[in-house]
């Protein structure tokens, strides 16, 4: 399946819309000004995701959820460890040396970062496709990113074969740019049924 240059902007906007209600949430849950956007949405195959970091064997962190009812997908947010640690200590003042030795403080404030950065953009969809979407809790996991991406590769079964991206950067009170990957991984016909509902068929 290929998406037109008009279903992608619809995805964009989605996430933008997505990503302004996370800045508001993240705002009020640390007290900091917090600023999202979404540069750009792209449609790329999943086995093509390590590559669109600096290293396919790099620890990562992946924060997934899984969607039910009206529309069947995984949201799958990914911090490489640089991000990670900005993550940590612009929003929470917590040092992070190893993304591999997570305290359970840490581990706890990632998921809930995770939670409103996925949320925010499953809200957003439900909204614009008029949807009753019902996400799982949040899932942490710390591993290599071709470790990450195999598993999500397992479930092609019942999902596609790609995945939209969906380009983010999030700055905390002006100090340095954070990029985070956010992959949306879409059951077998949950694209054709968003695009549907939108006339954009």
């Amino acid at each position: 399946m290929q998406l037109t240059e008009e279903q992608l902007d619809l995805l964009k906007e989605i996430g933008n819309i997505g990503a302004g209600n996370a800045a508001t949430a993240l705002s009020t849950l640390t007290g900091k000004k917090v600023d999202i956007t979404v540069p750009s949405a792209k449609y790329v195959s999943i086995s093509d995701i390590p590559f669109l970091f600096d290293s396919p064997e790099e620890i990562v962190v992946g924060i997934r959820m899984t969607i039910k009812r009206d529309l069947i997908m995984d949201i799958l947010l990914i911090l490489d460890a640089k991000t990670t640690k900005m993550i940590l200590f612009s929003l929470m003042n917590a040092e992070c040396k190893n993304i591999t030795q997570l305290d359970p403080m840490s581990e706890s404030a990632l998921r809930e970062i995770g939670n409103i950065m996925c949320g925010s953009y499953i809200t957003a969809l439900a909204e614009f496709t008029n949807s009753y979407l019902d996400p799982s809790p949040p899932e942490l996991i710390t591993d290599m990113l071709t470790g990450i991406v195999s598993e999500a590769m397992l479930s092609t079964a019942e999902y596609e074969d790609n995945a939209v991206f969906v380009e983010t950067s999030l700055s905390v009170e002006k100090l340095e740019k954070i990029k985070a990957h956010l992959f949306l991984i879409p059951g077998i016909g949950t694209l054709n049924e968003i695009f549907g509902k939108m006339g954009l068929m």
